[in-house]
């Protein structure tokens, strides 16, 4: 048994169970699992230096599956980069970035396969998994004027998508026997969400552009009881993220759930660890929490997402930094200022997000569970597409004409593999090693839109090591510099990717139609 092998995997990670999806990287493929991030423009994974001879046998595997770029004939290595993401929870490191070829799913599905992408290799283990950006910004490597489109705008710019969106739920464990994340490339599928009357508008910051209000956060008392209290005194903003784990909440909102459910804080994890005589009081009074959310805090029409207590339930793995044993949390963090405020994986359990980039707004959705699904994917089409164009410039995809039903030789539906897994915290950074080198450094740009989304490289001379691996050096970073790349335009089909149990190929412009096999979990044996 090779514990490089992705489809041996049903759950690895150390803060919870969400769900992966399968990205096969290089020339032969070698296939990963990886988390979606909305906020990263590229896929991170994890290379060989990720686990060391220090780690269990079976690292490889909790890690998602590693990447080898000496066994890839099309690698291309362009050198090491600093990542920034989510740079104001902290999240910060370098990446192995190169360019080699992309394939949105297993073996004999039909999926398409893209070549000369940016793919950045990832080892240290404070982000265990990893990630598939989701953001259609372009990145520059070695030059300010040569930008290398994002995975999103390569799909549209080959036609393989209609435009530049998507829509994801992150799934949910704990319902029904377990219900797997799905990922759709140019549209979203109504088959997974209640629609939403709440439309929301793209906030100018480009890094954090999918900001909500919250209006209210209130729970249940418990035990059959009806009666609500709140845990809200005032309303805040918050960024919508699904490359992070956990809510951060402002410190008073913190303290209320700690009143209220006899959170204690750990400062040394900065977590709220549950001992068993806690959950069991948690698991008995069987609480639920309701966000009501809506475009700012002064807008009317409002959307509630509500989590049972079982959504909150989540377990730290030894594997998680700090943490010696398997050990139950309650997935909140204190913010310590507002650019912290952020709703992660955790609240995306239950609600389905979909976002227009050409549009620049977004919907939260109530999300639909069910013991199986059957697929309406609706595709969104470009502004320009659209036939009547008063409304074409609406706030919401589910509410105006360039959203459409997939027909006949108009879109092609490309579901990718995907696992149900145990992950941490956020997203992959690679460790930087031995001897000093000059790098360049990855940042975001022009954080207000003027016309052009980018990405821009900082030269660096980089300094001190976290761990020796036989890697040139990483670390601070002292030059600035920038770039205005454009992103492309025009598109007719559409990807979507969904998870373990879902998967299928449709390709509605063909005449065959795949049914892809679900690969087998651990432990299991197919009949």
């Amino acid at each position: 048994m090779s514990y490089d092998d992705p489809a041996l995997r049903a759950e690895d990670g150390n803060d919870g169970l969400w769900s992966s999806f399968s990205l096969g990287v290089g020339t032969p493929l070698q296939y990963v699992r990886l988390l979606v991030s909305t906020t990263a423009v590229q896929p991170w994974v994890v290379v060989p230096e990720g686990c060391t001879p220090q780690d269990p046998s079976d690292c490889p595997l909790t890690r998602g599956g590693l990447f080898r770029t000496n066994e890839s004939s099309t690698w291309h290595d362009e050198g090491d980069y600093t990542l920034l993401f989510e740079e104001n929870l902290g999240f910060e490191g370098n990446g192995d970035f190169g360019l080699d070829t992309l394939s949105l799913g297993l073996p004999g599905t039909g999926a398409p396969t893209i070549k000369q992408q940016v793919v950045a290799g990832i080892a240290a283990k404070d982000f265990y998994i990893g990630i598939l950006g989701l953001g259609p910004e372009p990145t520059n490597l070695t030059t300010m004027d040569d930008p290398q489109e994002s995975l999103l705008s390569t799909l549209k710019q080959q036609n393989l998508l209609p435009s530049l969106s998507w829509a994801y739920t992150a799934g949910a464990h704990y319902r029904l026997k377990g219900v797997d994340g799905s990922l759709t490339l140019g549209g979203y599928d109504t088959s997974r969400f209640i629609q939403s009357p709440v439309s929301c508008n793209f906030a100018d910051d480009i890094s954090r552009n999918i900001v909500v209000g919250i209006k209210s956060i209130t729970t249940t008392a418990g035990n059959s009881s009806d009666a609500t209290m709140s845990l809200l005194p005032n309303g805040f903003l918050a960024f919508v993220d699904a490359g992070v784990s956990h809510i951060w909440l402002p410190l008073e909102v913190c303290q209320a759930f700690e009143t209220t459910f006899g959170l204690i804080y750990d400062p040394t994890t900065e977590l709220y660890l549950i001992n068993d005589t806690l959950h069991d009081i948690l698991v008995t009074r069987n609480a639920s929490i309701t966000f009501q959310l809506a475009n700012d805090l002064t807008s009317v029409n409002t959307v509630s997402i509500t989590l049972p207590y079982a959504g909150f339930d989540l377990e730290l793995t030894p594997n998680y930094p700090g943490i010696m044993n398997q050990t139950r949390y309650f997935p909140i963090r204190r913010a310590a200022n507002d650019s912290q405020n952020t709703l992660g994986r955790t609240f995306l359990q239950e609600a389905y997000l979909i976002a227009d980039y050409e549009r620049s707004n977004f919907s939260i959705n109530p999300v639909i569970f069910a013991d199986s699904y059957e697929p309406n994917l609706q595709a969104i089409l470009p502004p320009s597409n659209s036939s009547n164009t008063t409304t074409s410039t609406s706030h919401s995809p589910l509410n105006n004409p360039t959203s459409t039903a997939l027909t006949a030789g108009a879109i092609a539906g490309i579901v990718v593999s995907a696992f149900s897994v145990a992950v941490i915290l956020a997203v992959g950074i690679f460790v930087g090693v031995r001897k000093r080198r000059t790098q360049w450094r990855l940042q975001r740009l022009g954080r207000k839109r003027n016309g052009s989304n980018n990405l821009v490289l900082e030269k660096a001379e980089l300094h001190n090591s976290d761990i020796d691996l036989s890697r040139p050096k990483m670390g601070e970073l002292q030059e600035e510099g920038s770039a205005t790349p454009e992103l492309p335009s025009t598109y007719q089909q559409k990807a979507e990717l969904e998870a373990l149990g879902r998967q299928r190929l449709e390709l509605q412009g063909c005449v065959n139609v795949y049914e892809m096999e679900v690969p087998p979990r651990k432990g299991s044996t197919k009949g």
